[in-house]
């Protein structure tokens, strides 16, 4: 496998992994099997555990090492509270001039997804339903809103990993499709609704159970990204 040459690189592999779920909660990173996987030393490898930990994806623990975050019930509550306040002037934003490229974009997406979800392919389906929240806030042109809402899915990536079943949907069929009907129609108010209440099911989707962490193949994944 070649050397990664960035930090930036090993760090948006790293991050990706996280977000769609390929790398559980709570598994310890270890930061031999990584440099090897990455050809990297363990310098660079802490710089990107580092900028990792302040986006919270992963928790550095003192004299034990790096660990993908594993959120309390409190931090997903947390989370979910600031996905509701940023994505519903998202959505509101999109709704008050619906541009076509917008609406056009949106479209594909949901087609995408509804390929995913014909052919069964549930690690497909999985991403696109979270990438679909990130592409309404990469729409609306304003970094800042891209920049958390990335953070937001991937740390809710993770909490749906913890507390839901892994070969469940949290999105209903319909949910991604009627907000993209919403803001095609310039109703800011429906567009709201809408994503306040498919958050909220996501929300109240998630089941607390705390499993034990099983010995994991971390090399796999990146060889495959790599691949």
């Amino acid at each position: 496998m070649p050397a990664v040459s960035d930090n930036q690189s090993i760090y948006d592999l790293m991050f990706s992994a996280i977000a769609n779920r390929k790398l559980p909660p709570g598994l310890k990173l270890s930061e031999e099997r990584l440099c090897r996987v990455f050809g990297v030393s363990r310098t660079r490898l802490r710089e990107v555990f580092f900028r990792l930990a302040q986006d919270r994806i992963i928790t550095l623990k003192h004299n034990r090492g790096a660990y993908v975050a594993r959120p309390s019930a409190k931090e997903a509550s947390e989370v979910f509270a600031a996905r509701r306040a940023i994505e519903v002037s998202v959505v509101e934003v999109l709704a008050q001039a619906p541009e076509q490229r917008v609406i056009t974009r949106l479209q594909q997406h949901l087609k995408d997804e509804s390929r995913a979800r014909a052919a069964k392919d549930h690690g497909r389906l999985t991403q696109l339903t979270g990438d679909f929240h990130l592409l309404l806030a990469e729409l609306t042109g304003n970094s800042l809103f891209c920049d958390i809402v990335r953070r937001l899915t991937a740390l809710s990536s993770l909490i749906i990993s913890l507390y839901d079943s892994p070969n469940a949907s949290a999105c209903k069929d319909d949910e991604h499709s009627d907000i993209v009907s919403a803001i095609a129609a310039g109703d800011a108010n429906a567009a709201r609704r809408l994503m306040l209440e498919h958050l909220d099911h996501v929300e109240k989707s998630l089941k607390i159970d705390e499993e034990d962490q099983e010995d994991f193949d971390i090399e796999s994944v990146f060889q495959e990204m790599l691949s």
